[in-house]
């Protein structure tokens, strides 16, 4: 059991806050250093919508008597997050009021990650985890009566990464195609064919190499 569990165990009200904090507040975090600052930068969110739309096809269907639109096809669209609120910097560290230095390296960082189209996991205050977001759309502004946050407006994407090894595969798998193309005219088609044919292409390749 390490320290903060500890003490949160033994009821400790300072440990019992942070942990709260920790859990409650509105996080972006960077985790790959390609991508920018690896960084867990805290924000302070009043207002989290989320919103998708999904593509809906149509066909239409002709009878003697009547012609009606089918929808045959669902494709439901990547959630957004529409954020507003402030950046933060880290009180315990901002020598006064006046200036907080961390209000704007916090703010240079989310437009660098902005820049980068870092891929960033965000964990909303419902301490609920999204792995896979970047910043879609993203607006501040300076305040003329404070110095102690930057509001912003943001929205967050939710998108799909393919991983290193499947780009590799997927790589591996067109060389591959390449180089049975190039062993007979006739391999193209036949590695159409395969599926249909219910045999491998080693198979349908050696056939087409003996009738070309």
């Amino acid at each position: 059991m390490d320290g903060l569990t500890l003490k949160i165990t033994n009821g400790n009200r300072k440990a019992i806050a942070l942990a709260k904090t920790l859990v409650t507040t509105p996080t972006l975090i960077n985790t790959d250093i390609r991508q920018g600052a690896v960084y867990a930068l805290p924000l302070k969110v009043e207002t989290n919508q989320q919103s998708a739309s999904a593509e809906v096809s149509e066909s239409l269907v002709i009878s003697i008597d009547t012609k009606k639109n089918v929808s045959d096809n669902v494709a439901p669209g990547s959630i957004n997050y529409h954020l507003t609120g402030y950046i933060k910097g880290i009180p315990q560290l901002e020598p006064s009021n006046y200036f907080q230095p961390f209000v704007q390296l916090h703010t240079k960082m989310l437009w660098n990650w902005f820049k980068h189209g870092a891929v960033l996991v965000y964990k909303d205050g419902n301490a609920e985890i999204h792995k896979q977001v970047v910043i879609k759309d993203l607006q501040t502004a300076q305040q003329k009566d404070s110095a102690n946050g930057t509001p912003f407006t943001m929205v967050l994407k939710e998108i799909n990464v393919m991983s290193t090894s499947a780009v590799e595969n997927a790589a591996e798998s067109i060389n591959d195609a390449n180089k049975l193309k190039l062993s007979s005219p006739t391999v193209g088609s036949a590695l159409g064919l395969e599926a249909t044919l219910g045999m491998t292409s080693a198979e349908i390749v050696e056939i087409a190499e003996q009738t070309a």
